[in-house]
């Protein structure tokens, strides 16, 4: 994550040798944008940097209907019981279009992430599942991601459901506060769980 321009001479430096991943930047660091937009080329997508101060104030919000929460595998040692990550990333092919990675490629960067992410997943009465979130947690500071919803499943509060679901996990494992990035659709959701607007950034991707 770049922040700002001061990063721009070790980003000039690292950027050759960077074949894949992602890399989320602030728009205060148009510089480092410009850098990443020429040397790399990678497609990005605008996104909403978003902070939630005191994860006290998440309410616990219950699941619409038949819902029921399950964790998601991600790693082979997870346990057994959990949801297919497959099913998940499924999901999450269905609710955003905007993914142009195949599923594969989303299923293996899950799998790339520290252990300190936990995914979750609302599975109906069938087993299938309807939506998902995910969080991190990095002692006092979590970091929100992976929230989707099926599109026939929207408008029922289920998105927001899930997103504080992850939040208290976050809190139960010792975090205080919380940060994600929102599209402009889901921006009202977060803020109605505490969140506030900190900066627009832009997140780019290569070839995982």
């Amino acid at each position: 994550m770049i922040t700002d321009d001061r990063a721009h001479d070790q980003l000039t430096d690292l950027l050759p040798t960077v074949r894949a991943g992602r890399i989320d930047a602030f728009s205060e660091a148009p510089r480092c944008i410009d850098l990443i937009h020429h040397q790399l080329g990678w497609p990005s997508k605008p996104s909403t940097a978003m902070a939630c101060p005191d994860l006290r104030t998440v309410p616990d919000l219950p699941l619409a209907g038949e819902l029921a929460v399950h964790p998601v595998r991600r790693l082979e040692d997870d346990a057994p019981e959990g949801l297919l990550l497959d099913d998940a990333v499924a999901v999450a092919m269905t609710a955003d279009p905007t993914i142009d990675e195949p599923a594969a490629v989303l299923a293996g960067y899950l799998r790339s992430l520290p252990r300190a992410f936990r995914l979750f997943a609302a599975v109906d009465g069938a087993g299938v599942a309807r939506a998902t979130s995910g969080v991190g947690i990095f002692g006092h500071q979590a970091a929100v991601l992976f929230v989707n919803t099926e599109p026939d499943w929207r408008r029922r509060g289920i998105g927001r459901s899930m997103t504080a679901l992850a939040l208290r996990a976050a809190r139960a494992a010792g975090a205080r506060s919380a940060a994600l990035d929102s599209s402009e659709a889901g921006s009202s959701i977060y803020k109605g769980l505490g969140f506030e607007s900190v900066t627009r950034t832009l997140r780019f991707s290569g070839p995982l």
